[in-house]
């Protein structure tokens, strides 16, 4: 009967379906039976390997930036660097990434207001897949809603972010060579403030839950 109705044989298939009022009451000290239900889940495995590519995609598009021939020695560190956080999020490689990714900003020649959007995104991606992968094992599941908590104030940040950069971008294109150390400080301060917003400690941090109503 067992290999029909489960290991735990035709009696506790009956007690199933008659109910929980059938079973035998709990001894003292006994801790009740709890069932957790979840959301929506993805493979942490595939959340990291998004990160890895937002990361790697922020690597070479500042590692073939016009000024200065990167090394391909160089430019392979490089993307060394950006895989560390898929591989170690809980140290800080995000935030060498993206010190790395800035140097070579301020260091390039006047990229386009394109490359400089797609760096800011990729590197807010990173910065916030990093935090959350980082409590989360290889072999875990993360709830849709975690990766879309405080989605409102990434999406404002990104916003403000773009803005700033793109403006810099549109400015050192339209000035030339001339006046445009300001503008370099102007976009590495869009990556650095971007950096800074999206490590900032929230006041509720998204792994305590929302506050009992």
């Amino acid at each position: 009967m067992s290999a029909r109705f489960g290991s735990e044989g035709f009696g506790a298939w009956v007690l199933d379906r008659i109910g929980p009022t059938a079973r035998a009451p709990r001894g003292r000290g006994e801790q009740p039976e709890v069932t957790v239900r979840t959301g929506p889940a993805v493979p942490a495995a595939a959340v990291r390997a998004v990160l890895a590519l937002a990361a790697v995609a922020a690597a070479l598009v500042a590692g073939t930036m016009p000024g200065g021939v990167v090394p391909p020695g160089v430019l392979t560190l490089l993307v060394v660097v950006a895989l560390a956080p898929a591989v170690v999020p809980r140290a800080p490689v995000a935030a060498l990434l993206v010190l790395v990714v800035g140097v070579r900003v301020l260091l390039a020649d006047p990229a386009s207001p394109l490359v400089l959007a797609v760096l800011v995104l990729a590197l807010h991606v990173v910065l916030r897949l990093a935090a959350v992968v980082a409590r989360v094992g290889w072999r875990g599941r993360i709830e849709v809603a975690v990766l879309t908590d405080d989605l409102r104030a990434a999406v404002a940040v990104q916003v403000g972010a773009q803005a700033l950069a793109l403006l810099a971008g549109a400015v050192l294109g339209a000035g030339g060579a001339a006046g445009t150390g300001g503008w370099h400080v102007v976009g590495m301060l869009a990556v650095v403030g971007l950096a800074a917003t999206a490590m900032v400690r929230p006041v509720r941090p998204w792994w305590r839950g929302q506050p009992d109503a």
